[in-house]
């Protein structure tokens, strides 16, 4: 038996071609990324099944492996595909990220941090550490749980910027309740890291608040 779908596939794989995915509705861009899972299989009716409970592609990418796997017709090769797809979403943003200045756009500081923290649910408390260029050094993750400014370490974070030789850095943390405002927490403990880092010479060179929806950087808003 041939493949009824060869023909509708090879329009779709000229228009990509031509356009790339320009003008694609996110089911048809789904449709395509499981082509080579299904050989012969209609993947459009797998793909809407999916968005359908997902409703976005980028909360697809987010799902975990048991909400994925609930949907019907898709199995363990899907969710791999779907994961291998969003980690090398992740390791480009992040080559993009490190290469460079990364205050030339919070915005592409923002969309390295969603992929990363903005869909946990759990808060995450994150500093990226840069040189003196605010070219990337490394990043650690100090603080899993709620934040406040009683789990703040001074010593263990003069001592993780004096190991990478930062000159300034970037604060992050997420807001698993997507609301991206700070609270007086927030602003209360970014004024005392900034007081803790003076004596080194460091510069705190943004605080950005992560929501899968949008952030908040204190850079912007002018609170640093």
């Amino acid at each position: 038996m041939g493949n009824t779908n060869s023909g509708h596939r090879k329009r779709v794989r000229k228009r990509i071609e031509k356009s790339g995915l320009t003008g694609m509705a996110e089911y048809e861009i789904l449709e395509i990324m499981l082509f080579s899972l299904f050989p012969v299989k209609d993947t459009k009716e797998i793909a809407k099944k999916l968005l359908k409970k997902f409703k976005t592609l980028e909360n697809l990418l987010q799902a975990p492996k048991k909400d994925v796997l609930e949907v019907e017709e898709v199995g363990e090769g899907v969710y791999i595909h779907l994961k291998f797809t969003k980690e090398l979403m992740e390791y480009l943003y992040k080559k993009e990220f490190e290469n460079g200045d990364i205050l030339n756009s919070v915005e592409k500081v923002y969309k390295y941090l969603k992929s990363d923290i903005g869909f946990l649910e759990k808060e995450v408390f994150k500093i990226i550490f840069l040189n003196s260029k605010n070219e990337y050094l490394g990043e650690e993750n100090l603080f899993l749980g709620t934040i406040d400014k009683s789990q703040i370490y001074p010593r263990e974070i003069l001592k993780m910027t004096m190991s990478y030789n930062a000159k300034s850095v970037i604060f992050s943390h997420n807001h698993p309740s997507g609301d991206f405002n700070p609270s007086r927490a927030d602003i209360e403990m970014t004024k005392k890291l900034k007081i803790i880092l003076e004596p080194l010479e460091v510069r705190v060179l943004d605080h950005i608040i992560i929501t899968s929806k949008g952030y908040y950087s204190f850079l912007e808003e002018g609170i640093i």
